[in-house]
């Protein structure tokens, strides 16, 4: 599990890196002599599917972690192209990022089935797990919620083909990618319907009309002074608070089932940060400030002091059954 055994597999893998980078550069170049075959997103697919194709045949993890943060950011841009200008709601990118965040996740533990790739998993979980709890995080916020008015309006994602066959296959690829993980105990089955379900919830998203989830329209401003959410705006709310939530314990849980400490850690640390968020958000306008702040510091006391201990515990108690 470890990213390099040695400083010269370090250096190693970081010189091929680079190369890889350079491989991309030079593509990029070739292409502007050429007269701009391709535009410049398919050269970043190529160029990352390239690095993919060259991290799994000499097992290296640098270049395997930026060619899939090449994927991904691929699919963000060439989506925000097929959408057009306001052509196609912006929540449908938004929506096919998190399939491919989640399918980064399973696929992670899809690769645990083989010895020689279980250095491969941590790096497709830990980005996967990155991106949908800070994506939950963020829509779990006021300012999230009123990011879901304003991505949500416009016309059906329908009106771009290509959006709708790209989720369309990113769903089915996370659809049979879990039920695999599942049935070989590579993915517990609460995982794996936590995965359908968050897939299922941006899908929903992406496919309902414009949501007005602020009673006086919403923005940085109305988020946090004189705008109420609105009804919906309530039912986001709850859902994406309970979602995020459920989510962290779900990865502390998962940790301690799987023994694995950065999991528990990772876990808790993004509990910890949501806890002092949420108590900002929801009392930072209703409590005098100088009761906030003693309120606040009083909270990340407590709530430090708390995850700790259980944290420590949790730790020791698997390292306990691993020896």
């Amino acid at each position: 599990m470890e990213i390099s055994f040695s400083k010269e597999d370090s250096a190693s893998q970081l010189f091929l890196l680079i190369s890889f980078f350079f491989l991309g550069i030079t593509l990029l170049a070739f292409n502007r002599d050429l007269g701009d075959l391709v535009s410049w997103r398919t050269i970043l697919f190529i160029s990352s599917a390239i690095g993919i194709a060259g991290a799994y045949r000499l097992k290296t993890i640098y270049t395997l972690a930026f060619s899939i943060i090449g994927v991904a950011s691929w699919w963000g841009v060439q989506a925000a192209a097929w959408s057009g200008h306001g052509n196609v709601k912006p929540v449908g990118v938004v929506a096919g990022l998190v399939l491919v965040a989640l399918l980064l996740y399973v696929i992670g533990h899809v690769h645990e089935k083989r010895e020689q790739y279980k250095r491969f998993a941590l790096v497709y979980m830990v980005f996967g797990i990155i991106a949908v709890t800070l994506t939950l995080f963020f829509f779990s916020t006021k300012t999230g919620i009123d990011a879901i008015s304003e991505m949500s309006g416009g016309p059906s994602i329908f009106h771009s083909w290509q959006i709708v066959i790209s989720l369309f296959i990113l769903a089915l690829a996370i659809l049979g990618s879990t039920l695999y993980a599942g049935m070989h105990k590579l993915l517990s089955w609460p995982a794996a319907l936590s995965v359908i379900a968050i897939a299922c919830l941006f899908a929903v998203i992406a496919l309902l009309p414009e949501q007005d989830t602020f009673i006086h329209g919403g923005g940085w401003y109305g988020s946090y002074g004189s705008s109420q959410l609105s009804p919906s705006g309530i039912v986001w709310a709850f859902i994406f608070n309970i979602a995020i939530f459920l989510e962290l314990l779900g990865l502390i849980f998962s940790g301690y089932l799987r023994r694995e400490a950065w999991l528990i850690n990772l876990g808790a640390l993004f509990l910890f940060l949501f806890i002092i968020v949420k108590y900002a958000d929801w009392f930072f306008t209703f409590l005098d400030k100088s009761i906030f702040f003693i309120g606040a510091g009083i909270l990340l006391f407590a709530v430090g002091w708390f995850m700790e201990r259980g944290r420590k515990y949790v730790v020791s108690t698997i390292k306990r059954h691993n020896a």
